[in-house]
C-alpha cells in the first residue's frame, strides 16, 4: 500500500510542473514587454531561424608577407613586440590599400586612382640644326588614372591576387590618350602579366611632368623572394615588345630579356642594384647589357622629414633601361631598336618637408647615348634636365603646386631626321591640383 500510495502522489506534483513551465513560456511576451528586453523564443518546428544579411566589410589589401631563405629563429618576445607595433602602424603603412569584401566573397576588391588637371606653359629654342624659331605653347594638360586590385588569402596560406589599372588623359604628340599600365596576376612568390620593368629603381613619381609620360611597360614573368629581413632578391623574364607603352623601340630577340635585382631595406637605407641581359638577334647577334645602382637615404632636415634619392645606370646596346621616361620619350622619335648603343645616365633627387602640408622637390639629371652608326661619324644624344615644385597637401588624397623644369636636348645623328623642338632648350611651368580616392 505503501508503494502505491507513493506513485499516486507523484502524478499531482508532475502536473504542477508542467503548469508552471506552461505559465512561464505564457508570461515571456508580458515580460518582455514591461522590461524592454528581447527574447529568444526556438523556432518553430519544421522553420529554420532567418539569417541576418550580408552586408560588405572593409578589408585592406598588404604587400605579399614571405619567410625568409635565410631566416633564423626569431626571439618570441621580440616577434610579439614587432606583431604589436606592425598592428599599431597598420593604418599608416603607405602600400597598404584600403578595400571592401563583397558579400558571398572572400576576395578583397580595391578601386583607387587620381584625377589630376593643369595649366603649363612651354617655352621651346631650337638649336641650330632645327630650323625653328622660338616659340611658346599654352595648354591644359587633364589625366585620370583607374586602378582595380584583388587580393585572395587560401586556406593553405598562399595569396592570390591581381591588379588591373589604365590611364586617361589629353593626348599630345608624344602621348595617347588610353594607356594601359599593368595588368598583373600575383600567386605567391610570383607575378606574370603586364608591368613595369623590374630593373627600374627611381620613376619620377614625385613630379608631374613624369606622371604624365607612360612608364615603360613589359610582359613579366618574375619571382621574387626574401633572402632576410632586409635582402629581397627578384629573378625576371621581360619582353619589351609585349608592352602597350614601351618608351623606345625595340628589336625582337629570339628570348626575353633577363633581370636580377637584389634590394636592401632597413631603418633609413634603401639600396638596389640590377643587371639586365636582352638578345639582339640580326645578321650580327650580340647580347646587350645594362647595370644599375640606386640609393635612397630619409632622414631629418634642419629638424623636418626629408630623403635624398641617387642613381647610375649604364647599358651597351639595351638603351631602354637607362634614363627617365621623360628621356625615351625623346630618344625614341630618332633611334632604331637595331642601332648599337653605348651610355649611361645619371639623377639626384631631393626631398624635404617644410611643414605637415608644404613640400619641395628637385632633382638634376643628366643623359648620354652614343651611336656608332656604321661608315658615319659616331652619333650621340645628351639631354640635361633640372626641375623642382612646391606641393601642398591640406588634406590626405588633396595636393596642388607648381612645377618648372628646364632640359637642354643636343642630338646629333647623320642622316636621321629630329622633330622640330627635340634638339634644343625647353622650359615648361605648370600649376597642376590632384585628387586621389
Amino acid at each position: 500500500m505503501t508503494a502505491v500510495t507513493g506513485r499516486a502522489e507523484e502524478k499531482p506534483c508532475l502536473h504542477r510542473t508542467w503548469a508552471i513551465a506552461a505559465s512561464a513560456l505564457l508570461a515571456l511576451p508580458a515580460f518582455a514587454a514591461l522590461t524592454g528586453e528581447a527574447v529568444a523564443l526556438p523556432p518553430p518546428k519544421g522553420l529554420k531561424p532567418a539569417r541576418p544579411p550580408s552586408l560588405a566589410r572593409s578589408c585592406t589589401i598588404t604587400p605579399t608577407e614571405l619567410e625568409p631563405l635565410f631566416g633564423g629563429k626569431a626571439d618570441p618576445r621580440r616577434q610579439m613586440e614587432d606583431e604589436s607595433s606592425d598592428d599599431e602602424e597598420e593604418d599608416d603603412d603607405e602600400d597598404s590599400i584600403p578595400g571592401l569584401i563583397l558579400p558571398g566573397s572572400a576576395t578583397c576588391l580595391s578601386v583607387s586612382g587620381t584625377v589630376s588637371a593643369g595649366l603649363q606653359n612651354d617655352s621651346v629654342r631650337a638649336s641650330r640644326s632645327v630650323s625653328l624659331p622660338q616659340s611658346s605653347l599654352t595648354s591644359f594638360p587633364t589625366s585620370a588614372s583607374i586602378r582595380i586590385a584583388t587580393s585572395h588569402d587560401l586556406a593553405s596560406g598562399l595569396r592570390v591576387g591581381s591588379a588591373f589599372s589604365f590611364t586617361m588623359q589629353s593626348p599630345t604628340d608624344d602621348v595617347a590618350g588610353l594607356t594601359f599600365d599593368e595588368a598583373t596576376v600575383l600567386v605567391g612568390p610570383w607575378i606574370f602579366g603586364l608591368d613595369t620593368s623590374r630593373f627600374s629603381f627611381w620613376t619620377g613619381d614625385e613630379f608631374i611632368f613624369s606622371t604624365r609620360v607612360p612608364s615603360r611597360t613589359v610582359g613579366l614573368l618574375a619571382l621574387e623572394l626574401p633572402l632576410t629581413e632586409t635582402w629581397i632578391a627578384t629573378l625576371a623574364m621581360e619582353d619589351p615588345a609585349l608592352g602597350t607603352t614601351s618608351t623606345l623601340p625595340v628589336a625582337a630577340g629570339r628570348m626575353p630579356d633577363g633581370v636580377a635585382r637584389l634590394v636592401y631595406q632597413s631603418g633609413p637605407w634603401t639600396l638596389h642594384g640590377a643587371l639586365a641581359l636582352r638578345d639582339i638577334s640580326g645578321r650580327n647577334s650580340r647580347l646587350g647589357r645594362a647595370g644599375i645602382l640606386g640609393v635612397t637615404y630619409e632622414a631629418e632636415m634642419l629638424g623636418r622629414p626629408g630623403s635624398i634619392t641617387a642613381q647610375v645606370a649604364g647599358a651597351v646596346d639595351a638603351a631602354p633601361y637607362i634614363g627617365s621616361q621623360l628621356d625615351a620619350a625623346v630618344v625614341r622619335t630618332v633611334l632604331l631598336g637595331s642601332d648599337p648603343t653605348r651610355g649611361f645616365s645619371t639623377a639626384l633627387v631631393m626631398r624635404r618637408e617644410w611643414t605637415d602640408e608644404i613640400a619641395t622637390n628637385f632633382y638634376v639629371s643628366r643623359y648620354q647615348l652614343s651611336v656608332p652608326l656604321i661608315d658615319q661619324a659616331k652619333g650621340k644624344i645628351s639631354i640635361d634636365r633640372a626641375a623642382a615644385n612646391l606641393v601642398w597637401t591640406p588634406v590626405e588624397g588633396l595636393k596642388a603646386g607648381i612645377e618648372a623644369s628646364v632640359a637642354q636636348a643636343r642630338i646629333s645623328l647623320t642622316g636621321r631626321q629630329v622633330a622640330a623642338g627635340l634638339a634644343g632648350r625647353l622650359i615648361s611651368t605648370q600649376v597642376f591640383i590632384e585628387r586621389a580616392f
